[in-house]
């Protein structure tokens, strides 16, 4: 399986790591959530923070998620000011209620500046962004949130594997010792 890696992407980890993973999700989603507070920190401090792993975030806002889109723009008007992750996390992180102000309540818990916030919320600049997103996880086979593709990086492309669901740690652990040690 094959994705594009178009440069200034949103990306934790350095850009010479020997592995990439790519998780498509959907800020609504209690699998992605779990995710999120279960496997995240550990894959965080084993991986990323040790240079073998690069972390890329994109979106698949799930139709059944009436929420879904707005918190994807949400994450991308936070990355103009320089909170994209912290938004990410906020988003994914605590009550799954996003709706009913739950965006804003943690826009404004980030510390964004709320006008140029809301402003960016209005353009639906991101919209396009989350779309291409969406077309790529279909055209990769994801249809359900969380889903990754994670293997090797090179001139720009992504080679690797799917991983559907929120699995336990260990699983993503072997697979990523497992490509390690691979070719």
């Amino acid at each position: 399986m094959r994705l594009a890696l178009p440069p200034g992407e949103l990306a934790l980890g350095r850009a010479t790591a020997p592995l990439t993973m790519i998780e498509f999700t959907d800020y609504q989603c209690p699998y992605c959530r779990r995710f999120q507070a279960e496997v995240w920190p550990r894959l965080k401090r084993d991986y990323i923070d040790t240079g073998r792993l690069r972390y890329i975030a994109r979106d698949l806002p799930l139709e059944i998620h009436a929420a879904a889109a707005p918190a994807a723009e949400a994450a991308h008007c936070a990355a103009e000011q320089g909170k994209f992750w912290e938004m990410h996390a906020a988003l994914l992180g605590g009550a799954a209620d996003l709706e009913s102000g739950g965006i804003g309540r943690r826009a404004r818990a980030v510390g964004l500046d709320m006008t140029r916030f809301d402003e960016c919320l209005a353009r639906h600049k991101y919209s396009a962004v989350i779309a291409a997103h969406v077309a790529e996880a279909d055209a990769a086979g994801i249809d359900g949130t969380p889903g990754f593709i994670v293997g090797r990086a090179a001139h720009g492309e992504l080679t690797g594997v799917r991983v559907e669901g929120a699995l336990p740690y260990g699983e993503f652990a072997e697979l990523l010792r497992e490509l390690l040690a691979g070719p």
